[in-house]
């Protein structure tokens, strides 16, 4: 995996490359700039597998960097010290956003689903207990629902299954509230991936560790009673997760 560093503040720079040489074995952090500009054009050059980036800089923030990037498999890493550019992040399709101070469990936990992205997550080694780190990072971690009226944050370990409705997703919750989202179940399968969340239908987002059974008809029901229907071709891809 290779990995981009852009952020003015040096010290910033160099936790992110501690955590990385603490918790992951298969990673070369090609460069590290301060400069946004000057990083910019080197990531559209080497397009690397996952950038990571301050939200404010000067001469080019983070948001208005990701505008000019040309390359789209790259995944992106915020962070920043407000809190206020969450649903910015999210709604930019970002594969995380974090808060300064860096918390090294949500960091490992965004990087792991990084490598799982990139097909290398059952093959490669790819760091020190990572699921049971990434569960830890998801036991508070939250997620932006806009809706028509206001957007929501539930926990994520609190989001049952999503449910695609035209062009909305519904959300379907542990306390059985359910919220129809203004976007799609798409935009929200870059924030609810493995080892949690599994896409079983193209209608159908469900959290893994809310399933009940599953039948050979290729019924899935949630331990809510929900009955979701399971697609022929995922079905063995499935039953590989438990």
């Amino acid at each position: 995996m290779t990995i981009v560093i852009i952020d003015d503040t040096t010290s910033d720079i160099e936790y992110c490359k501690e955590l990385l040489a603490k918790n992951f074995d298969n990673f070369d952090v090609l460069e590290c700039f301060s400069n946004p500009v000057t990083g910019l054009e080197y990531v559209n050059t080497h397009k690397p597998d996952v950038l990571i980036l301050d939200m404010e800089m000067p001469d080019l923030s983070g948001l208005d960097l990701i505008k000019q990037l040309k390359s789209p498999s790259t995944e992106v890493l915020f962070y920043t010290s407000h809190a206020g550019f969450a649903l910015d992040a999210y709604r930019s399709f970002a594969l995380g956003f974090l808060l300064k101070p860096i918390n090294e469990a949500e960091f490992v936990g965004i990087i792991t689903k990084a490598l799982q992205r990139l097909g290398r997550g059952k093959n490669t080694p790819i760091g020190k207990d990572n699921l049971k780190i990434e569960f830890q990072a998801l036991e508070n971690k939250k997620v932006a629902i806009p809706t028509m009226g206001c957007t929501y944050f539930p926990k994520i370990m609190d989001i049952v299954r999503l449910e695609s409705v035209d062009s909305y997703a519904k959300i379907h919750l542990s306390d059985g509230n359910i919220h129809l989202s203004s976007y799609g179940i798409k935009h929200f399968e870059k924030s609810l991936t493995a080892p949690l969340f599994f896409r079983v239908h193209k209608s159908h987002l469900v959290n893994l560790k809310r399933v009940d059974k599953f039948f050979p008809d290729g019924t899935l029901i949630m331990d809510t009673g929900d009955r979701i229907p399971v697609a022929r071709r995922r079905r063995a891809e499935l039953l590989e997760l438990f």
